[in-house]
């Protein structure tokens, strides 16, 4: 997998009515690899689980303003009502040039973008509608096609239909936008998580998902009494992987050069970065429950008026990750002299980019090394998301 150089931050602005999508250069955040000529040039830094080795977030350098946006969606698919649009990546594993992104609206409306076109008339193309819209997607790129599902799964309609999973599939040629009409939805069950034993929903959210063995989507969340389950993208089926839930909040991201997946921690941690095997049992569709191989945290605790919002790990390709950090910054701290509790007053919105990179230089023992940090201001009233 080559270096992929740009991450995508969406963002929402719900008063213009716009969405955005804009790229961020993530060889910013890495050092070059040193010479002898160059024993001044600055290091990365060894990361432990405590963070005292992370950067100090309020002294990260500012990278000034936002990169200008790459593609604006406006109408036809914001109109009057409101409506919401959500991006997802349709990775390219071997060249991170062909990198795509698929736009969808709340009306299972759809748009093929290019961020990476050279030319503007190439930078976006009509999708085929889907067959239903769905809330809060996640997606994964399995071979050559894009599998989207809704974070909070429904139940097939009184039809029969599914709604809450699709897979978008196209013919060999479809990096060219021409053939954009070539792509098709296809519906699939939804994970069976869904369903109580008299129909309810006993489980009604994915927290966690990841691509195993190459073509297994495996989805879990942290319920009282947790489950995993496997999607065999060549069979279609769906099976129970194991009583146990991923470790990680959101994707997590297969390490071939260390066979090891790495995410944000889903355990009560403080949203670290960290690595888990996910190995199947063999000769069995289920899976042994993971087994953690390390935490490490890439900042130092931040100041009272800092307050983590959300998490993201991104792998780059070749051992390494852009690891983001949304933070809400109050301008100011009241602390009530009854109860001695903080609150926040005025809160604006910081954005930390860091680039980490994961080596085993004994060969028996994970290292991970913080490059450099670069922190944006955001607008707060604008809902931004990695891509």
């Amino acid at each position: 997998m080559s270096f992929r150089r740009f991450l995508y931050l969406a963002a929402d602005d719900c008063a213009e009515r716009t969405h955005s999508l804009r790229r961020i250069d993530m060889s910013r955040l890495f050092f070059r690899p040193s010479t002898s000529s160059e024993t001044e040039q600055a290091q990365p830094t060894p990361l432990d689980a405590s963070g005292g080795a992370g950067a100090d977030l309020p002294a990260i350098k500012d990278g000034g303003l936002l990169p200008a946006p790459a593609i604006h969606v406006r109408h036809p698919l914001v109109k009057q009502m409101r409506h919401s649009i959500d991006f997802v990546l349709f990775e390219d594993k071997v060249n991170w040039r062909e990198n795509k992104v698929v736009a969808m609206d709340n009306l299972g409306r759809a748009l093929m973008c290019y961020p990476e076109a050279e030319h503007p008339a190439a930078v976006v193309g009509a999708l085929p509608s889907m067959a239903s819209s769905k809330f809060a997607p996640f997606a994964v790129t399995v071979g050559g096609s894009l599998y989207v599902m809704s974070e909070y799964p429904e139940r097939p309609n009184a039809s029969g239909k599914c709604r809450s999973f699709e897979v978008l599939a196209g013919d060999d040629d479809h990096r060219l936008f021409k053939n954009c009409e070539e792509w098709r939805w296809h519906p699939l069950a939804p994970p069976p998580s869904v369903y109580g034993p008299r129909g309810d929903d006993a489980s009604s959210s994915v927290e966690s998902h990841a691509v195993v063995a190459g073509a297994h989507i495996v989805v879990s969340n942290r319920a009282a009494a947790p489950r995993a389950y496997s999607f065999d993208t060549v069979a279609r089926k769906w099976s129970t992987a194991g009583h146990w839930a991923l470790p990680f909040t959101g994707a997590a991201a297969y390490v071939p050069e260390h066979k090891l997946w790495f995410g944000i921690s889903s355990l009560d941690d403080g949203d670290r970065f960290c690595a888990a095997d996910l190995v199947a049992s063999p000769g069995s569709d289920k899976m042994r429950p993971p087994e953690l191989h390390g935490f490490w945290k890439e900042y130092v605790e931040p100041p009272p008026e800092w307050s983590l919002e959300r998490s993201y790990a991104v792998h780059l390709g070749s051992c390494r990750f852009c690891v983001v950090r949304f933070f809400e910054v109050a301008s100011a701290i009241h602390v009530c002299p009854v109860t001695n509790e903080y609150h926040r007053l005025c809160p604006g919105l910081q954005a930390v980019f860091t680039g980490v990179e994961v080596d085993n230089p004994c060969g028996d023992q994970l290292r991970v090394l913080r490059h450099k940090s670069e922190r944006y201001k955001l607008d707060a009233p604008v809902d931004y998301r990695i891509v």
